[in-house]
């Protein structure tokens, strides 16, 4: 049997040349690997309402149609009541990402501004980038859900608007300075805790330097139609505002423009340009009136008038205050309606004191509040001061003048004295005439008219029997003889006046006469004439007088 011998083993000091190759395979792996995530930008955290157009692995961010990165996942965040997209940039993006970027999807949509994202019909929906300007980096950001107005960078100045009244502005709704498009409306919130209406408004460069610390901005209706007492007033916007409405600022007629204001800076949104003119008055006198007579088309905010030029505002209409019996009061003392007489619209420097004591004086001079017709077509009612003729009152209504200013004193406020309108006051004399008419003994005027009718037929017949009487006189013989004997006299009387006519015997002598009277009287003149200068003349002779020399004239 052959003798077994083991084998000795020797291990291998030298390494394989066949190690070479997984060796540089994992060096050019890691390589790879780093070069990969060196290319690699940052990973974009986007959150959002839904995923509507957005799908991992194809929707892209672009940023002025370039590609800047892609949408790697879409998941539903924890509480499932949002989306979280991530997506991954290029490296040379990073540094547009900062606290004033802004991200939103572009599709097709129908808005104020026309229809946007047509191309994305065809490419499938996409997200924008716009950039900010800002040095602070930020990876995670909102998704808006429409696009941004204007760039946060974008030159001009941002203010925001607040209002109690539901306005309706929209986003992209303009802003108008004197019917030029200067901006636009950026945000639209609602505070629930104010119950307030928040809205930003962007105001592009340059007439950002229009908005002063004076201007007042209003709601701008596309077109408004205001018929009220004071008349018909259209209002009619530019093209922009008669599809969407918009807002308009400018300065109020006389106001200083004021300093530049800051961006940031808070305004008023008034509902429009006459509510900022009324709230221009903010000093008045509040008088509580009462009127016995209708108050039907006259509103809060109508004005008060004196003699056709506004002196303030109807505040309340009717104002029943902390009263037990409202429509007792307005039964007794008449309806209460509280005006405002504002210091603002008289003149300047006129204070409260002084008003006053001028309305005071105006009614111990007999001033009285009436109702007056404002508008025919809708019966809008005013109210008018002026001084009235007769402001003589009686007893029953200086007793209910004195209830009236218990009342309105005992509400905290003055009373002035009112009196009827034209139309009433005519109508009041008209009824006080046909009460004095319906107090007229009527019945006892028809019986003595009555009497007297029958006095009358009783004089007619005897009137009657005495026409009788005188025809039965006219038809006896004695009467009709008498133009008989007339005739006879008249001839008579004709014969005599025949021997005065021209050519008579007794008319010759009776002319020869009166001719010899004339001759004797022309004879007799001039011894008349020398009795009247000397009345001795019949016994001593009269003197020679010169006859009268013409002297020549003195120059």
């Amino acid at each position: 049997m052959a003798e077994q011998s083991n084998a000795k083993v020797r291990p291998i000091r030298q390494w394989s040349p066949i190690w070479a190759v997984p060796l540089a395979a994992v060096l050019i792996g890691l390589w790879m690997l780093y070069n990969h995530h060196q290319q690699q930008g940052a990973l974009l955290t986007l959150i959002a309402n839904d995923a509507e157009g957005i799908i991992a692995g194809k929707t892209t961010i672009k940023n002025r149609s370039v590609d800047v990165g892609q949408v790697v996942s879409v998941e539903l965040s924890d509480d499932l009541q949002q989306v979280i997209v991530k997506a991954r940039m290029k490296p040379s993006v990073t540094p547009l990402l900062n606290t004033d970027s802004q991200f939103w999807v572009v599709k097709p949509q129908i808005g104020r501004g026309g229809i946007t994202g047509l191309n994305t019909l065809l490419s499938g929906a996409y997200i924008e980038l716009q950039p900010g300007d800002n040095a602070a980096q930020q990876l995670q950001f909102r998704l808006l859900d429409a696009p941004p107005v204007a760039p946060a960078d974008a030159p001009g100045i941002r203010i925001t608007l607040t209002t109690n009244d539901s306005a309706g502005l929209a986003v992209g709704d303009p802003v108008l300075y004197r019917g030029y498009d200067v901006g636009s409306v950026e945000q639209s919130e609602f505070d629930l805790s104010q119950r307030r209406t928040h809205y930003q408004l962007y105001i592009r460069e340059p007439f950002d330097v229009m908005v002063t610390e004076n201007v007042r901005f209003w709601r701008s209706s596309g077109f408004a139609v205001n018929l009220s007492a004071e008349g018909l007033k259209v209002d009619v916007g530019s093209a922009a505002t008669l599809l969407t409405g918009g807002v308009s600022f400018d300065l109020m007629q006389g106001w200083p423009a004021g300093k530049p204001v800051a961006d940031g800076s808070e305004f008023q949104l008034f509902p429009d340009q006459q509510s900022i003119q009324d709230g221009m008055y903010s000093e008045f006198v509040e008088y509580l009136l009462f009127f016995d007579e209708s108050v039907r088309g006259l509103k809060t905010g109508a004005p008060v008038e004196y003699r056709g030029v506004r002196v303030g505002t109807v505040a309340s209409v009717p104002f029943f205050f902390a009263m037990d019996k409202p429509f007792e009061v307005s039964l007794q003392q008449g309806i209460p309606v509280l005006i405002r007489i504002e210091a603002g619209r008289l003149y300047e420097n006129l204070s409260l004191a002084q008003l006053k004591q001028e309305l005071e004086k105006a009614v111990t001079q007999g001033m009285r509040a009436t109702l007056k017709t404002g508008n025919l077509l809708t019966g809008a009612l005013y109210i008018d001061l002026d001084l009235t003729q007769d402001s003589t009152v009686d007893i029953a209504q200086q007793a209910l003048q004195a209830q009236q200013l218990a009342l309105s004193q005992s509400a905290g406020y003055p009373m002035l004295p009112t009196a009827r309108s034209g139309l009433s006051n005519i109508e009041q004399k008209v009824l006080l005439a046909l009460d004095k008419i319906n107090n007229l003994p009527i019945e006892q005027l028809l019986l003595q008219g009555e009497q007297t009718m029958q006095s009358a037929e009783q004089t007619m017949q005897q009137l009657n029997s005495m026409v009788q009487q005188f025809n039965a006189l006219l038809g006896s013989e004695q009467v009709q003889q008498l133009p008989a004997d007339l005739q006879q006299s008249l001839t008579s009387l004709q014969q005599v006046l025949a021997g005065f006519s021209p050519g008579a015997p007794v008319y010759d002598r009776l002319n020869g006469n009166l001719q010899a009277l004339d001759q004797v009287m022309r004879e007799l003149q001039p011894v008349l004439q020398t009795l009247n200068q000397q009345s001795n003349a019949l016994v001593f002779d009269a003197e020679q007088s010169a006859d009268p020399q013409p002297k020549r004239a003195k120059q």
